[in-house]
């Protein structure tokens, strides 16, 4: 089983945007100021490593009725080796945003004393988004200033998915018990849609996390993907801030890697007489990020995805990128017809 070679394309624009107003979608919420977190470096490696846990932050605070403390190292393996960012304006010229794909902002751990938890968290001048899944409940934690008004942005809204009143907080993610198509080395397409007539037979399970998470072949089990964010989204999104959009981006994906990361790809075919095997750990590395800082102009009857424009028929828009792609949509500035 293998990827492609070459890069899946993702707009930003149409990846993670918002449904109306977050904060009239919670039963309850609460606010967090930033020096409300503790910081506290608990292990630091004396030489650089790739291991996870070269590097562990500790990272206390008190929110929703709860304590929290956090153990944390450095993601790994979601930037590409050779990624590049760029920002790009009205012009179409690039300029390089650099950022070390082995020192970068994004964490990833556990709550400390719960072995079934997981914490994915972006840490951003002081200020932190990131999901923290327990056994009881997923707690949510995102900057204020997307949701409230937050002019020092130095605060942080907290909820529950349990107190999401439509059930699907931030990036809606498919569960874990779906089905996901994968590709053979000799090129047929598989999955439960592409089932023989005796039927299709389980393809994925999910799984809890193991203790062997980081023991992968990445570039055999990992899709590249290059990013790409409008206008629109650099703005509300990012705050018209390349760094804070570039990082947004990233913790988008990770989210969604995360799903791949734990859901485990099985191929046979039983009525065939062939054993179910795995295939491995899968999912994404980001090897490109560009921005669009400023709208791009177009002349008379031509059309970009990133021209100053109303709502797009997500249809046309894809028409207009020359790419059809499966994704998410939650309909922000989208006319879906439905």
């Amino acid at each position: 089983m293998h990827f492609t070679n070459g890069l899946f394309f993702l707009f930003g624009f149409l990846f993670f945007i918002c449904q109306g107003s977050l904060i009239n979608r919670l039963k309850y919420h609460e606010v967090m100021h930033a020096s409300e977190l503790s910081h506290t470096i608990v292990k630091r490696g004396i030489n650089s490593s790739p291991h996870p846990f070269n590097k562990i932050k500790e990272l206390t605070f008190k929110t929703l009725g709860r304590d929290f403390k956090l153990m944390l190292s450095p993601r790994k393996y979601l930037l590409h080796s050779q990624f590049k960012a760029y920002e790009v304006d009205k012009d179409g010229k690039e300029k390089l945003h650099h950022i070390d794909p082995e020192h970068h902002d994004l964490y990833e751990g556990r709550v400390f004393g719960e072995i079934e938890s997981d914490v994915s968290a972006l840490i951003e001048d002081g200020v932190m988004t990131a999901t923290v899944r327990t056994k009881e409940d997923t707690y949510h934690i995102e900057p204020a200033w997307r949701h409230i008004d937050d002019p020092l942005r130095t605060r942080m809204i907290t909820y529950r998915s349990s107190d999401v009143l439509d059930g699907q907080p931030g990036l809606p993610l498919p569960s874990l018990g779906s089905h996901c198509a994968y590709v053979r080395e000799e090129g047929n397409a598989t999955g439960p849609e592409w089932g023989e007539e005796g039927g299709p037979g389980p393809h994925v399970r999910a799984k809890r996390q193991t203790t062997e998470a980081f023991t992968f072949n990445i570039m055999k089990t990992r899709c590249p993907l290059l990013l790409v964010a409008d206008y629109r989204f650099y703005k509300d999104m990012g705050s018209s801030n390349t760094k804070t959009t570039i990082n947004y981006l990233i913790s988008l994906i990770d989210r969604v890697d995360k799903i791949y990361r734990d859901t485990v790809w099985a191929a046979g075919d039983r009525d065939r007489g062939v054993g179910e095997r795995h295939l491995g750990v899968m999912g994404f590395v980001i090897k490109k990020i560009v921005v669009h800082s400023e709208h791009t102009p177009v002349a008379r009857g031509q059309e970009h995805y990133n021209m100053d424009t109303g709502s797009w028929d997500v249809r046309h828009l894809l028409e207009v990128r020359g790419m059809l792609l499966g994704w998410g949509l939650l309909g922000w500035g989208l006319d879906t017809g439905s």
